[in-house]
């Protein structure tokens, strides 16, 4: 990893330093805000109360997490309660002019993936491994301010990640060897999800035309390859201690875009 300069809050920041640290931050501000509300409407699944109650947590964490990112980004003079206000009267399909909400986290790519809790279970324990994987590299990240809150975030989605395989043993534990099987069915839907959540490769046909620009300011810290790796031993170790198999041969659905490059701005539309 390059050395890099690091700012904390009131230190004079360069311009196109400025205009990607803020891109990325409301990527991550708007998103587990957006997030929230998508895992807020899972809950209709739950198959008990202690179910319910656990995933409520979980809402409240995310909204917890875009408010410390938002607190963040009022510093740097984003108009925040505007951001907050779009996605409360148009949850449904917010303006991507107004809020940077990633694909997969919009009501009509989200509701693809769910039909069941065992989908619920499946999504923290399967896809959530990314998210520990990649918003962790921000606790090193050259704004300082945003490294400190992905300290506490980074230690939250680990919980959020235990949540998934407690749910997922519940499943299997209530339904059996055929619950078993059909969750298994299920994994790979949710690990294309996680392979592409951390952007697309940094070399190559397919690479982003900003990361070598993140990588140098020392925005991002790691690179997709290294985000890959870890994905994969977290959750290919996850599935194990759940009783569930890693799929061969999953490819990386980009589509959904998670890694929050400023080269691709999210899509409103759903995945083609």
């Amino acid at each position: 990893m390059p050395k890099f300069r690091t700012y904390d809050k009131g230190d004079p920041l360069p311009d196109d330093y400025r205009k990607a640290l803020i891109n990325l931050l409301s990527f991550q501000a708007d998103s587990e805000y957006a997030g929230g509300q998508r895992v807020a409407e899972n809950i209709r699944f739950a198959p008990r109360p202690e179910e319910a109650y656990r995933l409520s947590k979980k809402v409240m964490e995310e909204f917890g997490h875009a408010y410390y990112c938002w607190n963040i980004l009022a510093d740097l003079g984003v108009d925040v309660d505007a951001r907050l206000r779009e996605l409360l009267t148009n949850k449904e399909n917010p303006d991507p002019a107004k809020v940077n909400v990633i694909n997969g986290f919009r009501r009509e790519n989200w509701s693809h993936y769910f039909d069941s809790w065992q989908d619920v279970a499946l999504f923290s324990t399967v896809v959530t491994p990314a998210a520990v994987a990649f918003l962790g590299q921000y606790r090193e990240c050259s704004y300082l301010p945003w490294a400190r809150v992905n300290v506490r975030i980074h230690k939250e989605e680990h919980g959020h990640l235990a949540f998934g395989v407690w749910a997922a043993k519940r499943c299997i534990e209530f339904g059996g060897e055929k619950m078993r099987e059909d969750m298994q069915a299920r994994v790979p839907k949710f690990m294309r999800m996680g392979l592409g959540f951390y952007g697309r490769p940094s070399t190559g046909r397919n690479a982003s035309a900003m990361f070598d620009q993140y990588y140098e300011w020392g925005l991002k810290t790691k690179k997709p390859e290294e985000l890959q790796a870890e994905y994969m031993e977290l959750m290919s170790e996850r599935l194990r201690d759940v009783g569930l198999e890693v799929p061969q041969g999953v490819e990386a659905d980009y589509d959904m875009r998670i890694g929050y490059n400023m080269d691709e701005p999210a899509r409103a539309g759903a995945a083609e």
